[in-house]
C-alpha cells in the first residue's frame, strides 16, 4: 500500500502560516498597547506633578505670570492624557481584535491537524486490514497446497 498523504497538505500548511501570522499580529499589538500605556502613565505623572506643584505655588507667594505658565502646562498635559487615552483604547480595540483573530486561526489550523489525524487513523486502519487479508490469503494458500498434496499423494 503507498504511503499515507494528506490530500489538504497545502491548507493545513496555510492555515499553519496564518496562525503564524495571527499570533504574530496579536504580539505587536499587544506591544503597541504596553507602550502607549507606558506613555500615558508618565503623562498623567507629569500632570500630577504639575498640579502639586500648582498648588503649593498657590499656598506661597507667587506671581500671576508663573501661576498662568504652570496653569497652561498643566491644561496641555491634561489634553495630552486625553490623546493618550484615546490612543490606549484603540489599542485595546485592536488587541481585542488581533486576538479573535488569533483565536479564529488556531481554531481553523487545529480542525485541519484533527482531519488529518482522523484520515491517517481510517488509513493506518484499512491498511492494517490490507495486511492481514494478504496474510489470510498466504495462509489460505499454503493450506490449500497442502491439501492438494497431501490429495495428491494419496
Amino acid at each position: 500500500m503507498k504511503q499515507f498523504q494528506f490530500k489538504l497538505e497545502s491548507v493545513l500548511r496555510l492555515r499553519e502560516r496564518t496562525e503564524s501570522e495571527a499570533q504574530q499580529n496579536h504580539a505587536a499589538a499587544g506591544r503597541r498597547l504596553e507602550a502607549v500605556l507606558g506613555e500615558l502613565a508618565e503623562a498623567e505623572a507629569e500632570h500630577n506633578a504639575l498640579a502639586q506643584q500648582l498648588q503649593d505655588m498657590q499656598r506661597s507667594n507667587f506671581r500671576p505670570a508663573e501661576r498662568d505658565m504652570l496653569w497652561n502646562a498643566l491644561k496641555y498635559q491634561k489634553d495630552h492624557c486625553g490623546r493618550l487615552q484615546q490612543k490606549a483604547d484603540m489599542a485595546v480595540k485592536d488587541l481585542q481584535e488581533k486576538r479573535e483573530k488569533l483565536l479564529a486561526a488556531q481554531s481553523e489550523h487545529e480542525a485541519m491537524v484533527k482531519l488529518q489525524e482522523k484520515e491517517k487513523q481510517e488509513y493506518n486502519l484499512l491498511a492494517e486490514k490490507e495486511q492481514r487479508a494478504a496474510v489470510d490469503d498466504i495462509i489460505n494458500a499454503r493450506h490449500s497446497a497442502k491439501q492438494n498434496s497431501n490429495k495428491a499423494n494419496s
